[in-house]
């Protein structure tokens, strides 16, 4: 059965996996007892190594989690993040609490812990465009539309100011100048309420910018979960 990570068997084994004091240990790492063909371990058939994993949480739009591997042969050979998962997959068995010392990976994590911050980063970069994106489209959007009614009321205006001088009549002549002076109103209001729109918006990017800004403030720990080392044959 095939249980899904926020399923709650596997979220309790889980936590208590995490909770857990492991010491280092040695372990045999069985490729033949795998059954299928994992062409990046092959190589590795025979060696001997080192094996640590961390958590990694970062804390900035989101709190995401990460594992974090070190791993290298005795040879020196670097083990990426791909292999290392690949290594967790084969049937192992504990044969010493005692490996003795552990060569220093911490040049191994940091990259690997660097790696993962930057891609948070990017994302973090990619929200951010969108976001400005939407401002920026919203504005466009709200701009055009005002500036298109204040064109057919200068279009309005003209037109009533031509229909003013032609007007016969003392009467008419009045009249037409109280509905050229409320075109007048309503164009003079809607440059009012452009200028407003156009305040709003640079106000809501600034709110934007400056939410960010401390959301950018990430904050990220690493957790020891533990080390092995590994013999695979």
């Amino acid at each position: 059965t095939f249980y899904r990570q926020d399923h709650p068997l596997a979220a309790h084994v889980i936590e208590q996996a995490l909770t857990r004091d492991l010491l280092p240990a040695t372990v045999r790492l069985d490729y033949a007892a795998h059954r299928q063909v994992i062409s990046v371990l092959k190589p590795l058939v025979g060696t001997e190594g080192w094996l640590e994993l961390s958590k990694l949480t970062v804390e900035s739009f989101d709190t995401e989690e990460f594992v974090i591997f070190a791993g290298r042969t005795d040879s020196g050979k670097t083990l990426d993040e791909t292999i290392c998962r690949k290594l967790m997959l084969l049937p192992c068995k504990v044969e010493s609490q005692s490996p003795g010392s552990s060569p220093d990976l911490s040049a191994i994590r940091q990259a690997e812990m660097e790696s993962k911050i930057h891609q948070v980063e990017e994302r973090n970069g990619k929200f951010l465009d969108e976001e400005v994106l939407k401002l920026d489209r919203w504005s466009d959007d709200l701009k055009l539309g005002l500036e298109r009614e204040i064109k057919e009321l200068d279009k309005q205006i003209r037109e009533a100011r031509r229909g003013a001088a032609l007007a016969g009549s003392l009467h008419d002549k009045l009249e037409a100048q109280k509905s050229l002076k409320a075109l007048e109103t309503t164009r003079n209001r809607m440059r009012r309420e452009l200028f407003d729109a156009q305040d709003a918006i640079d106000a809501q990017r600034d709110e934007l910018i400056g939410r960010i800004e401390k959301q950018l403030r990430q904050r990220h720990t690493l957790n020891s979960l533990f080390a092995v080392r590994w013999r695979l044959t």
